[in-house]
């Protein structure tokens, strides 16, 4: 019998953890991964120093590489977030554990891929052989593309202003940040340092919802506060509750400090750049209204102190593609600024129709990830977070279509069907993101989609302890807590619980009041 052969596109954190699942299911078959660059440290692996994440380093593992807990130190110091090079060192030991890098050929890109019979031809150009290097074709039984969204920024056409080559080296210089996302205003963020000399501006087309990495409430990362009984409520009703909370947090920040003390947080800002942030974070909170509002969180809330301490100034966009004119923030005035560069971030675009020659869709893609035509072609890393991080996302959609490769799941009889639906829906509620370029979620109720799929759910039934269930609905959320062999009871029962039990006994109340109990996860 012929031994499978699997090819593994991109050995970023979405490569890696797909080729850590596809050797533990075919340890017999030919895999290879194939990557670009020199390095299995990702995109976001190799950061300057000055870098913190927006998601903590807890929920951001794999489950079957677990080095965090979710602990807070007595100061505001982001160590529980990852810092500079941090997350690329988390992936090296990552591969190391599981010898992954011995599967993994640099140096070498896909050029293009096409169907032949029941199998993919890849097109692949660089050091495709040991013995030679240029472009070649080599068939595979099945395809994991793992290259994600971002291979490539969104493209902005500027005559007049130069664009940035290497946005992060700008100095002495007027510069434009085109973008509201979390890239976007941590590069202005950056650029607006006092020592690079730069005049900043931050040219946004709508408003922007800002989430604090630390929360007031117990002073902890956002993310600690994440939990399966928040979850647990109708999409629908978190939303309208969040959007009020939120406003209730810009405006009583300080009386939340009071309310829910937990550790110091340090305050050096004056009362003017307290005010200051505070204004504007409200501005942009009210531009973000309704469907913008739900859809972009942003956890890199540093650029706040940066508009409170004036070293960033907020606008709206250009007033033509010119991009030397701009309207002001509320759109009343028009800024002449002609910028001495551009540094557009407004996303990032997939390649997967230049890959395909436009046969390939996102819409193709049962669950974002596994194709309806054709079982044996994946995406890992494809699916945009609207709240969450993409290496979890990752493990999960690893984890469910080397298990559909394998046999050990199944897809729906009618999964044509069911996905033209699902993205309709997905388009229809995400109307403001091009979903023909992202599948835009949200992490935990789309992995428990996934989990369902796997008979990995938790549930009371499953685990067999109140206790036990109780904890796992009130600890942080993280995708370590799905049942299944990486499951730690132990280290679940060490975890600590940060929601306060005054909010905690709100969220059950209401629970019975809004409907009666019944877990939810979507």
């Amino acid at each position: 019998m012929n031994r499978m052969n699997i090819a593994v596109v991109g050995a970023g954190s979405s490569g890696l953890v797909t080729l850590k699942y596809l050797r533990d299911a075919f340890p017999e078959a030919n895999i290879v991964c194939f990557e670009k660059g020199q390095s299995i440290r990702g995109c976001w692996g190799n950061q300057r120093e000055d870098f913190i994440s927006t998601s903590t380093k807890y929920t951001t593992q794999f489950s079957c590489f677990r080095k965090w807990k979710p602990t807070v130190p007595p100061t505001k110091d982001y160590t529980e977030f990852y810092q500079g090079a941090e997350f690329g060192d988390y992936l090296e030991a990552f591969a190391e554990e599981f010898r992954l890098e011995d599967y993994v050929r640099f140096g070498v890109a896909l050029e293009g891929l096409e169907r032949k019979g029941n199998k993919w031809q890849l097109t692949l150009s660089g050091n495709t052989s040991s013995e030679n290097a240029g472009e070649s074709t080599q068939t595979f039984d099945a395809v994991y593309l793992c290259t994600g969204l971002v291979n490539q920024k969104v493209a902005l056409e500027s005559h007049n202003i130069p664009i940035a080559e290497n946005p992060e080296a700008v100095r002495d210089a007027t510069v434009v940040v085109v973008g509201g996302g979390e890239s976007a205003t941590d590069l202005a963020n950056h650029l607006a340092k006092a020592e690079y000399n730069n005049t900043v501006y931050l040219s946004l087309r709508s408003g922007v919802r800002v989430s604090p990495r630390y929360h007031p409430i117990r002073g902890v990362p956002s993310d600690f506060l994440r939990n399966r009984l928040l979850l647990s409520f109708d999409k629908q009703l978190r939303n309208k509750v969040g959007e009020a909370f939120v406003s209730f947090r810009i405006r009583f920040n300080q009386a939340l400090v009071k309310l829910f003390p937990h550790q110091e947080l340090e305050q050096d800002d004056s009362k003017e750049e307290q005010r200051l942030r505070k204004e504007w974070d409200m501005k942009l909170k009210a531009r973000a209204k309704g469907a913008l509002f739900n859809v972009f969180h942003n956890k890199s809330d540093a650029f706040l102190d940066a508009i409170a301490q004036k070293r960033l100034s907020i606008i709206g966009p250009a007033t033509d593609n010119s991009w030397s004119e701009y309207s002001d923030f509320e759109q009343v005035e028009t800024l002449d600024l002609k910028p001495d560069v551009l540094v557009p971030s407004t996303g990032f675009r997939s390649k997967l129709a230049d890959f395909s020659n436009n046969t390939l869709r996102l819409a193709d893609f049962y669950h974002g990830c596994v194709h309806v035509n054709d079982n044996n072609l994946f995406l890992i890393g494809f699916a945009r977070p609207i709240i969450g991080n993409i290496p979890t996302i990752s493990e999960m959609q690893a984890r469910y279509t080397v298990g559909l490769l394998a046999g050990k799941y199944s897809l729906p009889i009618d999964v044509k069907t069911k996905q033209a639906e699902a993205f309709e829906a997905l388009t229809k509620e995400y109307s403001t993101l091009d979903t023909s370029n992202v599948y835009p979620v949200e992490q935990f109720p789309y992995c428990d989609v996934l989990a369902k799929e796997m008979g990995i759910m938790p549930s009371l039934q499953m685990i067999g302890s109140f206790r036990t269930w109780l904890k796992l609905m009130l600890a942080p959320a993280s995708t370590t807590h799905y049942q299944d062999e990486y499951f730690d009871k132990s280290l679940l029962q060490q975890e600590k619980v940060y929601t306060p039990s005054l909010l905690i006994g709100i969220m059950f109340l209401m629970r019975f009041v809004v409907s009666p109990w019944r877990y939810r996860s979507s």
